[in-house]
């Protein structure tokens, strides 16, 4: 059972939220189920995991930024359906003292893509084909191009995931339909912000990684030679989940130096072919091209890559018409 680290468990927070149970925790947070009085329904409540040594300013600003990435996510759910939708964004301070910024989202039934591929390993099923994850993942990769290119209230704004994985990507069941749907959009950036305001606030290194290593970019671990996060960074985060579920494995694995080096070894790029997959030539070369050491090498968004892809594929036609997302599991 995963444990109530914050101890709200019981407690109603922000007069709305009644905390339930603890639903599963991460590095950065941890996700508890809600029931919101007004609503009659459940929710969710994820409570970040920010430094505790920050000024009362140093708090402010960043629940300021937090607010602002929440308005993002809540102009981009408005349009795009499979971004999971948020409720509300606050801050709570704890019995002992505890800053804990936290964000409601939309509660949903099912399970992540992750858990798919670790329940069909263990029921000793082969793991996702191919073709089977394109027409799963295709309103993602979709969703992530409109993200890409979306107009702002002040026009054009490229909004980035920064951390796709298996883990973010949750295929729920909604009014009797499975849906397929994306978790943690802004949770990235304010992974980062947290990591800067712990770096200010203490001259040790700082617990707070931006990103998930086992998925982060190159110009995640290193930013003066490969140059900033941008759409590239989630084309980079899609084509290893997707390889990573077509292997059943975990693709790049091992202490933080380890993954270090391994996602900055050119010769040692995370495609199928290079991790034992048989795939045609042309589905080769596009995912060589979306997991490129060099951002600039990638493909410029995630619409690219996906028009890549399903061309390579011949599923251009198929894919026309949105895919219906039952029999995934």
């Amino acid at each position: 059972m995963t444990e109530d680290v914050f101890g709200i468990v019981g407690t109603v927070v922000a007069g709305a939220y009644k905390i339930e149970a603890v639903v599963a925790e991460g590095g950065f947070g941890v996700v508890y189920r809600a029931y919101h009085s007004g609503f009659r329904a459940s929710v969710a409540v994820k409570c970040l995991k920010v430094p505790q040594q920050l000024s009362q300013d140093q708090e402010e600003h960043f629940l300021e930024q937090f607010r602002a990435e929440a308005e993002l996510l809540f102009r981009l759910s408005a349009s795009i359906p499979t971004v999971v939708r948020p409720l509300h964004v606050d801050a709570i301070t704890l019995p002992d003292g505890r800053f804990v910024p936290f964000m409601a989202l939309e509660w949903l039934e099912g399970e992540t893509l992750d858990a798919i591929a670790q329940r069909r390993k263990a029921e000793g099923l082969p793991p996702l084909p191919l073709k089977k994850l394109v027409r799963m993942l295709t309103p993602v990769a979709r969703a992530l191009e409109k993200a890409h290119n979306f107009q702002g209230p002040t026009g054009p704004i490229s909004i980035v995931h920064r951390d796709l994985k298996p883990e973010n990507i949750f295929v729920a069941n909604v009014a009797g339909e499975e849906v397929v749907k994306i978790l943690d959009f802004g949770i990235g950036k304010a992974k980062s912000m947290a990591s800067q305001v712990a770096g200010r606030a203490s001259q040790t290194e700082s617990a707070f990684s931006s990103f998930t290593p086992a998925y982060g970019a190159p110009e995640q671990w290193v930013p003066k030679r490969f140059g900033q996060t941008g759409p590239w960074t989630d084309v980079w985060g899609l084509a290893l989940t997707i390889v990573e579920v077509m292997a059943g494995r975990t693709i790049i694995d091992g202490d933080h130096a380890g993954m270090m080096g391994t996602t900055l070894d050119p010769q040692r790029r995370p495609t199928p072919r290079n991790e034992g997959l048989e795939v045609p030539d042309a589905v080769e070369r596009v995912f060589a091209k979306a997991l490129a050491l060099d951002p600039r090498e990638r493909h410029a968004d995630a619409g690219a890559f996906w028009s890549e892809l399903t061309q390579a594929l011949g599923m251009r036609q198929e894919l026309r018409e949105p895919p219906a997302a039952s029999g995934w599991s």
